[in-house]
């Protein structure tokens, strides 16, 4: 399975995997590029949806199929902020290198870039390296030497590449077919802001040096590109067993539903809770281009709902859960999502993935990811573009018997970009993580712990939305519809 986002502009328009192929001619200084005869030992920038060479830049991902342009300057603040990602198929030569390279912020000269490059030598350790290329000059300001197995003569290989780039924080991931995703990151001090590259341009390149055989092989697919973000990772994880929980909603038997799998996930329909202003529909449920989102939208006055609390459930809400599908005591769950909490219009809109015991007896509660919508100004505390982990030992409304904490601020806007967020339970306590940054260690050795997550206690997973509380604030006439927006939900086994 690949582990790349299907939410690309590109990945519903490509029919196939488009294909560098690198043939030297008679001559060593020649080789064929998709049939044409060009200079060997060259980068070679090619757009991914558009097998034909036809020149080294000119396109990007973002062609405009309303217009024809070919370089579109997102709309965000800063658009050159990206994260970039491509799947790769190629062999390890019997002489010579391949490079393929993802590539962002490249200027509409192509002079100008970042890049994450692979080198591929038989009999040589692979080489990762994160370059700036400044007026078609390359600085390299992180390099390592992977420590894995050294490629053979002929070895077919298949791996992942991304990029992201984030101000002055990079950083590249390269994942091989069923192993663990190896990371880098780089921060570019040694320029000023003005000697980086300024573009909106992201692609993927390949370059296969002039020693290589006839007919070596480059093959680009799956090659997405969007926001800054966390990459989608490695369907492996260190220290952990196999993946016991997974969706990625895109079960063909659900396409064309619009809901989720079934055999997964329960749908909670023509229900509320006690403490917000909603009633939760199953139609606030969707899933389009391999993405759910449990939403929050207004209803209309005459769907307006009162239950026997008497209050007026003007919002619907989304609430998904596994109990009595999938729960387990010890695991690592791994949620990659954009969270609705940066602007005015998601003042209330309180989200996210928790889990609870399946024993409704205990008390016990995992918040993964709890945010609470654009700050209202009800508390001091600004909770725009952050989210909350906790675990709680009660249930009580606004109850203090819990551990808490907020995620680190990395200059992140969770509505508009995919973060991933983990968790860890062992027999040690729970561990929380953000984008790979571990931020809270909540230790069982602790008599509240243990009364409300008992050892044998199995927990299951739940994603929702609710509208409003007392604490950060209710709804506001600038609140409008909005969704958790959710790539995926893994699960791995615990190993002991």
């Amino acid at each position: 399975m690949l582990t790349l986002s299907r939410r690309s502009v590109l990945a519903s328009s490509i029919a196939g995997a488009a294909t560098l192929a690198f043939v030297p001619a008679a001559n060593a200084n020649t080789l064929a590029l998709n049939s044409a005869e060009l200079p060997a030992g060259r980068l070679r920038f090619t757009p991914i949806n558009d097998v034909t060479y036809v020149n080294p830049f000119a396109q990007a991902f973002t062609a405009n199929p309303s217009t024809g342009s070919r370089f579109i300057p997102a709309p965000e603040p800063s658009p050159s902020d990206a994260l970039v990602s491509a799947h790769f198929d190629t062999v390890s030569p019997r002489s010579g290198s391949v490079y393929p390279r993802v590539i962002l912020r490249r200027s509409a000269d192509g002079r100008d870039f970042y890049a994450a490059a692979l080198a591929i030598t038989s009999y040589r350790q692979y080489e990762f390296t994160i370059e700036r290329i400044i007026n078609n000059r390359t600085t390299v300001i992180k390099h390592q030497i992977l420590n894995i197995a050294r490629p053979l003569i002929d070895q077919e290989l298949s791996f992942d590449l991304a990029l992201s780039a984030r101000a002055r924080h990079l950083e590249a991931q390269v994942v091989f077919a069923g192993q663990p995703a190896i990371r880098i990151a780089a921060d570019d001090i040694n320029v000023p802001l003005s000697g980086m590259p300024q573009g909106t341009g992201t692609g993927v390149s390949g370059y296969v040096s002039r020693h290589a055989p006839a007919a070596t092989k480059l093959n680009v697919s799956q090659a997405t590109a969007g926001e800054w973000g966390q990459f989608r990772g490695s369907m492996v994880q260190p220290g952990w067993g196999q993946v016991i929980f997974e969706d990625d909603f895109d079960n063909a038997a659900y396409y064309g539903t619009g809901t989720v799998d079934g055999s997964k996930w329960r749908i909670r329909n023509n229900d509320y809770v006690g403490y917000d202003q909603a009633v939760i529909l199953s139609d606030a449920v969707t899933v389009q281009d391999s993405v759910a989102k449990i939403w929050l939208k207004k209803l209309p006055a005459s769907q307006e709902h009162i239950y026997r609390d008497g209050k007026v459930r003007n919002w619907a809400t989304g609430y998904i859960d596994t109990i009595g599908k999938f729960s387990a005591e010890y695991f690592r769950l791994e949620y990659r999502a954009k969270q609705p909490v940066s602007r005015p219009e998601h003042i209330g809109a309180w989200g996210g993935i928790w889990m609870r015991p399946d024993n409704t007896k205990l008390l016990g509660e995992i918040d993964i990811s709890e945010s609470y919508g654009y700050t209202s100004g009800k508390q001091s505390f600004d909770p725009t573009n952050r989210s909350e982990a906790s675990v709680h030992y009660g249930q009580q409304q606004g109850n203090k018997s819990k551990h808490n904490k907020m995620i680190p601020v990395l200059g992140q806007v969770l509505a508009d970009e995919y973060h991933t967020w983990a968790v860890e339970k062992t027999p040690a306590g729970i561990r929380f993580y953000f984008d790979d940054i571990e931020y809270m260690f909540v230790s069982s050795n602790n008599p509240r712990y243990a009364t409300a997550l008992p050892t044998g206690a199995n927990f299951n997973i739940r994603l929702s939305m609710q509208a409003g509380n007392a604490w950060w604030g209710g709804m506001a006439d600038s609140t409008r519809d909005c969704a958790l927006e959710v790539d995926y939900v893994r699960v791995w086994a615990y190993l002991g």
